[in-house]
């Protein structure tokens, strides 16, 4: 039986299906298993991927997105009040340590730093656009943060933070899902092409949908992190042409990996740069090539013309032509699927955990 350690209290805000929450239950059940007291703090109004963890006691902070601007502020700042008295409830604890995921839970931060439990940070995007809200809680990371993950070189080497206080820490994949992955084998040829995102223009989804006019000879899936009635919405007045599925997220993706011939990712940098890219990671492991923006982090994941390609998103023929050379050529896609396969590889989920508790114990 793994021997009692320090209480971890993680916070997180949104809970849902997108990468950062993904990455926290990781790496939640990976601690717990290793022995770490653990509560965890989010939106459980909400389904994602940190409801119901086994062996960890979980508590609700309400937190949602609204159409209503003020209506989301007035979430945000009760959602961070929470925050702070909740870590004030520890105030009498020792060797408490407070986990921020992302950068906006800073009420806890703020009360980490009033009870003075060691706090640390892990940073999973970079917002392109700072607004009041980023810059501030950008400022509470850099004044009480004593030590701060990142998830890439790019978030890394973008950030003020001194070298002493931040440590850089690849994500990884769960063992089940690199077990599920690695045994599937294609049995036919494919020719389906896959896009995993939030449902925002910035992530590309209308470049997806021009690309899938412009290529009727292939089908294409977009699955995005929204409800149906959200899909709705934002695609009323867009004409989808019919070799188009546009699907809800759903916590299971590998029927939609093992459907495909090929991944994209369409994020437009002037508008968001991806610090990661996990769904690309996904698809790697899967032998599945990719193409992918040329800045940030996600760009660290691909080596142009082994995995995959960088692309300039904003440059359509160049996105055609690169599909239509990975899907015609036999040989060189078989290439590409080994290549990506051997570069998921590399990274590890027991290495992501170790690195994990290496920083919480420094």
């Amino acid at each position: 039986m793994a021997q009692s350690k320090k209480k971890i209290i993680f916070f997180h805000l949104l809970n849902d299906y997108s990468g950062s929450p993904n990455m926290l239950a990781l790496m939640i059940k990976g601690l717990a298993a290793r022995g770490y007291q653990i509560d965890l703090y989010t939106s459980l109004n909400r389904s994602g991927f940190l409801s119901n963890i086994e062996g960890i006691r979980s508590r609700s902070i309400y937190y949602n997105f609204s159409t209503n601007k003020i209506t989301t502020i007035f979430c945000f700042l009760y959602a961070q009040i929470m925050s702070f008295f909740s870590v004030c409830r520890y105030c009498f604890k020792k060797d408490v340590i407070v986990y921020i995921n992302t950068i906006y839970p800073f009420g806890a931060a703020i009360g980490a730093a009033l009870t003075r439990k060691k706090v640390i940070y892990h940073v999973h995007e970079k917002p392109v656009k700072q607004n009041i809200i980023s810059s501030f809680a950008i400022f509470i990371q850099t004044k009480f943060a004593n030590k701060s993950i990142f998830v890439s070189k790019y978030l890394y080497d973008n950030s003020a933070i001194s070298n002493n206080k931040k440590e850089l820490v690849y994500n990884a994949l769960s063992p089940e899902f690199t077990f599920r992955a690695e045994q599937f084998l294609r049995k036919a040829k494919s020719d389906n092409i896959l896009m995993i995102c939030s449902l925002r223009i910035f992530k590309g989804v209308l470049i997806f949908v021009d690309i899938a006019k412009c290529l009727p000879q292939f089908r294409f899936t977009l699955v995005v992190n929204g409800t149906d009635d959200e899909i709705a919405s934002f695609f009323k007045g867009v004409a989808l042409p019919s070799n188009l599925e546009i699907l809800s997220s759903k916590s299971d993706v590998h029927p939609y990996y093992e459907k495909a011939c090929l991944l994209l990712n369409l994020s437009i940098p002037t508008l968001w740069i991806e610090t990661f890219g996990l769904t690309v990671l996904e698809a790697m492991t899967y032998g599945i090539p990719v193409i992918v923006p040329e800045i940030g982090g996600i760009s660290e994941l691909v080596d142009n013309g082994v995995e995959g390609y960088k692309v300039d998103v904003r440059n359509k023929e160049m996105l055609i032509s690169r599909i239509i050379q990975l899907c015609s050529d036999k040989q060189e896609y078989l290439r590409f699927s080994e290549n990506a396969r051997k570069k998921a590889a590399s990274f590890s989920y027991s290495r992501l955990i170790e690195r994990i508790e290496q920083v919480i114990n420094y």
